[in-house]
């Protein structure tokens, strides 16, 4: 799947490069970002997101669009207590490029559909920093976590043409990983350096950890069309 993306990417680049005309602007809103660990149960991790943007404008029904931004990916743990909240962060750049149509253009709000692929690097996290809080603390480490992971974008949205040059939409999307974002052997940790009759053992087993991304991202932007600033210079 790597090579596809790679594949894809480079097609992008230069469909890019060729186009007359298209759209850069700038999108934000909010990631609700879950995972599955063999350790606990986890809840989700609302996280806010940013991302800069840009889009093809040759054909007004079938487009191609890139996005560049900053997406905290994890989860989290609440226990009972107000300070029992617990949470694994990974920081991440995310690039997305893929494919959307417009269901319509013609009207006050026109929606779309979009289908793209994603790349992730990510720049850190809180793991080795008192992120885990409980007993859970020395069950992570920075070493097992994938710098680099892929998976899919699909969702959907509204645009509300401001006005020729300015459009604003909002858009709602599902992100799934396809690599893992932590991948964990099976460790042997010591938890009681002086074993006793009592407590015997001076180790635990940790059952692997393969842990994958999937969040689910509300976002509100606005692009705009290349050459506006230029048309109102010339007047």
């Amino acid at each position: 799947m790597k090579k596809y993306l790679l594949i894809m990417f480079l097609g992008f680049g230069i469909w890019f490069s060729a186009s007359a005309q298209y759209y850069y602007g700038v999108k934000g809103g909010i990631g609700l970002n879950m995972q599955k660990w063999n350790t606990f149960e986890r809840d989700i991790l609302f996280t806010p997101l940013i991302d800069l943007y840009t889009e093809t404008h040759d054909d007004p029904i079938n487009k191609l669009y890139a996005s560049l931004g900053f997406h905290t990916r994890g989860s989290a743990i609440r226990g009972f207590g107000f300070q029992s909240f617990n949470s694994y962060r990974f920081n991440n750049l995310s690039l997305e490029l893929g494919f959307k149509q417009m269901l319509s253009v013609s009207k006050k709000y026109n929606p779309y559909y979009m289908l793209a692929g994603r790349l992730e690097y990510t720049v850190s996290t809180n793991l080795s920093s008192g992120g885990a809080q409980f007993s859970v603390r020395n069950l992570v480490d920075d070493n097992f976590v994938n710098k680099i992971n892929y998976g899919l974008t699909i969702g959907g949205g509204f645009e509300f043409n401001w006005d020729d040059t300015k459009v604003i939409f909002v858009e709602a999307s599902i992100n799934p990983d396809a690599s893992k974002q932590y991948d964990q052997p099976s460790t042997a940790v010591i938890t009681n350096p002086n074993p006793t009759t009592f407590n015997p053992s001076p180790t635990i087993t940790i059952f692997p950890q393969e842990v994958r991304n999937v969040s689910l991202e509300l976002k509100v932007g606005i692009k705009f069309l290349r050459g506006y600033w230029e048309e109102d210079e010339e007047y």
